[in-house]
């Protein structure tokens, strides 16, 4: 864990810059930060560091490419709210002595809108859709990674308004000798928009976040659980209205507000855990507290901030299905299905190579 230490305080010094407690609604292309896999969406939605076969987990962070995604083929879809289709299609391919490489196409579809002018008079129907063209690699060097994704985006929103950017990924991971443990830090979305949306004006920010987390698979049970910091550049997450309306007791003092250290502090971590029941079935579940904040009803919280999935695993294929919820109500629910394909001859996978022979195991 001490070779950790200077990663971690790398990421709170740099999160330390930032003194803004909104982080929703001052940036664009945020279908960026929308969960590529339904494995990733069953363990709350973010993972920085798990180290294993999974391709999807390279689009959250490039150093986690390896060569046992050598001709990797993965397929995502999800239903998304209100009628919003978005997925994920990405191949990974290693090259022995260079590094493992991977690409893929990130897209959400609004579907059809109906168009009006200002006077409320129905106009032409038209499709808002995103898209993002992802190209990366990692390289090893002895027991760390690092990579880096490029991101080529399109914005659509409706005839006449279109955007284009350019973002970059930068990543790193630490993988303990036996792989049981594993590490990782990233930096995600530097990078500008290219185009504007109107033509005019000045150019918006990105959704730029410093993202860490640690993996760890127990030696002697089936169980793999991770710890994932988000939004490690906003300290505060929490907003405070400055229009909020002052509370009274009936002495006539007013209401203080309940202390928020610990909600701030929870707000920026994803927990989720993995049940490795044989060499086929994958049992998982996640608890996402900043989500669960936000989106809950005043009186009630129900399911929101959670998410289920399993995953069945064979020699050539596996698949995959993640539940979370967005709110109490139903229609808030969002299931996601992800498909992943093995195109190699041999029928035996291989293993990270940055893992020693000895450890060369199902993780």
């Amino acid at each position: 864990m001490k070779i950790l230490k200077p990663i971690f305080i790398l990421a709170f010094l740099i999160s330390a810059g930032s003194v803004s407690a909104q982080i929703g609604g001052r940036h664009i292309y945020d279908f960026l930060n929308l969960t590529p896999s339904a494995r990733l969406v069953s363990l709350g939605g973010v993972n920085v560091s798990t180290f294993d076969d999974d391709l999807n987990f390279g689009v959250q962070n490039p150093a986690l490419v390896n060569d046992s995604m050598h001709k990797q083929v993965s397929l995502s879809f999800s239903n998304y709210l209100a009628g919003i289709n978005y997925g994920y299609a990405g191949y990974s391919h290693s090259f022995e002595g260079i590094g493992s490489f991977h690409s893929g196409i990130q897209y959400v579809n609004s579907g059809q809108m109906q168009g009006a002018d200002e006077f409320g008079n129905l106009t032409q129907t038209f499709a808002a859709n995103e898209v993002a063209w992802y190209v990366g690699g990692s390289r090893a060097w002895q027991q760390f990674r690092y990579g880096a994704n490029l991101k080529f985006i399109s914005s659509t929103l409706a005839p006449g308004y279109t955007s284009a950017g350019l973002a970059l990924d930068l990543g790193g991971s630490y993988i303990g000798k036996k792989g049981l443990f594993s590490a990782g830090l990233v930096v995600k979305n530097v990078g500008v928009q290219l185009s504007t949306y109107t033509g005019t004006g000045g150019r918006e920010p990105l959704p730029f976040e410093i993202v860490a987390g640690v993996s760890n698979k127990l030696q002697y049970m089936p169980l793999r659980f991770s710890v994932t910091m988000i939004q490690l550049e906003h300290p505060n997450l929490i907003f405070n209205d400055p229009n909020r309306v002052p509370e009274f007791n009936l002495d006539g003092t007013e209401v203080k507000p309940p202390n928020q250290t610990v909600d701030r502090i929870f707000r920026h971590f994803v927990f989720g855990a993995e049940f490795l029941l044989g060499k086929a079935l994958r049992l998982r579940a996640g608890y996402n507290h900043l989500r669960r904040q936000e989106l809950k009803s005043e009186n009630r919280g129900g399911f929101t901030g959670f998410s289920l999935g399993a995953g069945i695993r064979a020699k050539r294929f596996a698949f995959d299905y993640g539940y979370t919820s967005f709110g109490v109500n139903s229609a808030f629910n969002v299931h996601q299905l992800s498909l992943k394909l093995n195109l190699k001859k041999s029928e035996a996978r291989s293993r990270p190579e940055a893992l020693p022979d000895s450890d060369k195991k199902d993780p």
